[in-house]
């Protein structure tokens, strides 16, 4: 055997065992559950290559749509290169840290954010409403003879007023008279009362050209006439009553005094 042969016989012995390594392989469990895979996407891969196969014509359709998009802005005096230009700037400025922290401050705030966007669109409706109400107000005020424009300048130059010439120590002596039952109804009519008692006694008595006078035997004639003994009763009920609350705020203070037998 010369070295022709030899080197043929060793060749076609290699090829005879790569050929049955093949073999093998192919009657291998895990090599035909491949093959069955890639038989079982055979038609998705197909459909996929001949997607890939239209992708030059779709993007020389995409060129031409820039391309006519661009043509139309230009037209509008648009500067496409510079607004993508502005773009990038803006991106740049977003995504520096301590803007992408306030970003996320301003995304854990997106529901309140919410709210008041919907409240902002019924604020109109609110708006309505409450001027429907004014204006209803208005109406019953103008009814019972209140102009309400003119009560609030009064009201507004009333409280400015007030607001100069009054100091704090006597607001706060003022807010303490009106937290009193000075202002309660009893109250207030009895200087109503008061009041009319004084106008007629004025009217009856300091009219005349010379004052009336009266002496003891005149207040022994007056404590007679029932009105003259209510008023009295009236006094000195205000006069325990006061004297309770005398005690009652300052106790220990009042005099003492000997209840006389009489």
């Amino acid at each position: 055997m010369n070295v022709d042969e030899s080197e043929d016989s060793m060749s076609g012995g290699q090829t005879s065992e790569h050929a049955l390594t093949v073999a093998e392989r192919l009657n291998q469990p895990e090599t035909q559950e491949m093959l069955h895979r890639l038989l079982d996407r055979a038609e998705s891969l197909d459909k996929m290559l001949e997607m890939a196969s239209e992708v030059p014509n779709l993007v020389a359709i995409a060129t031409d749509v820039f391309d006519s998009f661009a043509r139309q802005a230009a037209a509008e005096g648009i500067d496409l290169q510079q607004r993508a230009a502005d773009l990038l700037s803006i991106v740049k400025q977003v995504t520096e840290p301590r803007n992408m922290q306030a970003l996320k401050v301003l995304a854990d705030h997106l529901p309140q954010i919410q709210q008041a966007a919907e409240m902002a669109d019924e604020l109109p409706n609110l708006v309505a409403i409450a001027t429907d109400v004014i204006d209803e107000w208005a109406k019953n005020l103008k009814k019972d003879g209140v102009d309400l424009e003119q009560s609030l300048k009064n009201g507004l130059h009333a409280a400015l007023y007030l607001g100069g010439q009054i100091q704090r120590d006597e607001l706060d002596r003022l807010g303490y008279l009106l937290r009193s039952d000075v202002l309660s109804e009893f109250s207030v009519e009895t200087v109503g009362l008061a009041g009319s008692a004084l106008s007629s006694c004025r009217q009856g008595s300091c009219e005349h050209p010379v004052p009336e006078r009266m002496g003891l035997l005149g207040l022994l004639s007056a404590s007679r006439d029932p009105s003259t003994q209510r008023a009295l009763a009236f006094a000195v009920q205000f006069s325990k009553c006061f004297g309770t609350l005398l005690e009652q705020r300052h106790p220990g203070s009042s005099p003492t005094t000997t209840p006389s037998n009489s």
